[in-house]
């Protein structure tokens, strides 16, 4: 057996023709700074295109399609550029943030319907909460013979409809916990007459309560439920059931909707229907769904109108390509993008000037590393990050692990940070480094990214000097940022620019993170600060001949 193994080389690194350059034309000094950007970088003229779009911050998810995602596919299309972009870098202009589809009436009047029959749930939960307390207390003459409905089996206004019920989760745990309680107490009433009465009554509020599916299970001994009372509630779950299938195979309408919940909470319980309708509610509701523009711009070549409720993985993440099996609703292919942008044209102007002139003496200065974060369980990300730059680079690292963050004017010099977390509250403890790369892990930091005086993170900082951040335009979740770890770490190899160490370990695609910066900025090209060997071989591009004969 011989061994042949490959010289572990990178992808080619993401270059100046490769990325396409958009302004827009209807906001004053859009197409003025793209064609800086253009001379800067010696990007072809015909690598530039002027949209024509709102010039406000916000566009509906109409404005995007029709004015910002057609066009550009269009561009590229027409110029037979489909393939050879690998970037698309929006200037400050461009907007930042597109909103779902608007609500229609109908949809409206499917939440208002579901709403409704949510708290009509609530209310029939907190009812049987109440109920079950009076069993082996009261022994009412029971006015069915079968076990529906539950009132007939309680003595009349047992139990009042409450006004204000507790959490609806709160009054699950209750009523389950009751329930135990009850079954242990009317096993010592030794009255067989009254046992019959309690345990009929039990059985009926867990019929109620927890649907046929889950009592069928375990059901009461005959003496309790008959053998025909059992076979009546198979029969009629096996037809709520077919009926089930066939109401969701068909519209959505307010009409559906109160029928499909009421043969869930016959067949799987209370708490089903009513999980049944949370989830609905959120799914209709399409004022809620928004994305970055350039974190939904990534998924240029995809038909169709898909929902940004929710994020797509990223197919270029090196963790995801690499999966054994790739996470449903991975895009086939998606495409890199950045905005040079900020809080006025002179922020965006002062990137692109400061990444170029960075990029020639190298990037200086300390790294600071708040790991006090919100999530102790995340700060293990962000102390990795510190050791690997302490063992692998000449880069001074001040790594803080108290719960305060960097007091006011306690970082000078700083060339790079992450840290968290102080929501829309910018602490100026940093003197920024000329070309400075930083990103702070909290929501809506760049919420309002176009608005001056808000104190939120990516605007200060973006205005007191960093040259790159990444930010939030609505809640994200933690997992939407990169691991500190895997981007910085491909960073201070000097092999990579910003847009592959952002797009090599950002999760999310058509998400609420968008990444500002040059994307050919690579501020440690000339002066590497560790071998990218050190790193996983997935994470860099590596690749490794396997053995051979």
């Amino acid at each position: 057996m011989a061994t042949g193994v490959l010289a572990p080389a990178t992808a080619k690194a993401l270059r100046p023709e490769e990325v396409l350059v958009v302004t827009n034309a209807n906001a004053r000094g859009s197409e003025k700074l793209g064609k800086y950007y253009c001379l800067a970088r010696n990007i072809l003229p015909k690598r530039m295109v002027a949209l024509k779009t709102t010039a406000g911050a916000i566009a509906s998810r109409r404005e995007y399609n029709d004015n910002i995602r057609d066009p550009l596919r269009e561009f590229l299309t027409r110029n037979k550029l489909k393939g050879q972009i690998k970037c698309i870098v929006l200037m400050w202009g461009v907007p930042v943030r597109v909103l779902g589809t608007k609500m229609t009436k109908e949809q409206q009047e499917l939440i208002s319907t579901y709403k409704s029959v949510r708290t009509r749930l609530h209310g029939r939960l907190a009812v049987n909460a109440e109920l079950i307390k009076t069993i082996g207390r009261d022994f009412p003459v029971q006015r069915t013979k079968t076990l529906r409905p539950v009132g007939a089996l309680f003595a009349p206004r047992a139990a009042e409809r409450l006004d204000n019920p507790p959490a609806f989760a709160k009054l699950k745990r209750t009523f389950d916990s009751e329930l135990k309680k009850k079954h242990t107490e009317v096993k010592k009433l030794t009255d067989r007459k009254k046992r019959r009465i309690a345990l009929r009554q039990i059985a009926s509020l867990q019929l109620d309560t927890y649907g046929a599916s889950r009592w069928l299970k375990k059901t009461p001994d005959e003496s309790i439920v008959s053998g025909t009372e059992k076979d009546q509630i198979k029969r009629e779950k096996t037809a709520d059931n077919a009926e089930l299938a066939r109401l969701k195979a068909s519209d959505e309408t307010p009409k559906t909707a109160r029928r499909i919940t009421e043969l869930l909470v016959r067949t799987r319980g209370i708490s089903n229907a009513y999980s049944h309708c949370d989830k609905r509610i959120k799914a209709v509701n399409t004022d809620v769904e928004d994305a970055s523009v350039d974190s939904e711009l990534a998924l240029l070549w995809e038909q169709g109108n898909h929902s940004l409720r929710n994020w797509r993985p990223n197919p270029m993440n090196w963790r995801v390509a690499n999966a054994t099996k790739r996470p449903r609703n991975t895009p086939a292919e998606i495409i890199m993008t950045a905005r040079i942008d900020g809080p006025s044209a002179a922020d965006a102007l002062r990137i692109i000037k400061d990444s170029i002139e960075t990029e020639k003496v190298g990037l200086k200065g300390k790294f600071y590393i708040d790991a006090g974060g919100k999530y102790p369980p995340y700060d293990k990300h962000l102390k990795i990050l510190a050791k690997i730059v302490k063992k692998h680079t000449k880069i001074p690292v001040v790594l803080d692990t108290k719960k305060a963050l960097f007091a006011r004017g306690k970082c000078p010099d700083a060339a790079l940070y992450v840290g968290w977390y102080s929501l829309r509250k910018y602490i100026p403890a940093f003197k920024w480094s000329r070309g400075a790369v930083a990103w702070h892990i909290a929501s809506f930091e760049a919420h309002h990214l176009r608005t001056p005086t808000v104190n939120e993170w990516c605007v200060k900082m973006l205005q007191n000097g960093v040259a790159a951040t990444v930010g939030a335009v609505n809640e994200p979740y933690l997992h939407a940022f990169p691991l500190p770890e895997d981007f910085f770490s491909l960073l201070l190899t000097g092999n990579f620019t910003l847009a592959e160490c952002y797009w090599r370990t950002i999760p999310s695609v058509s998400w609420r993170i968008t990444f500002i910066a040059d994307p050919l900025y690579n501020p440690f090209k000339l002066h590497p600060q560790f071998s990218m060997y050190a790193l996983p071989a997935a994470l860099t591009g590596r690749a490794v001949k396997s053995k051979t004969k």
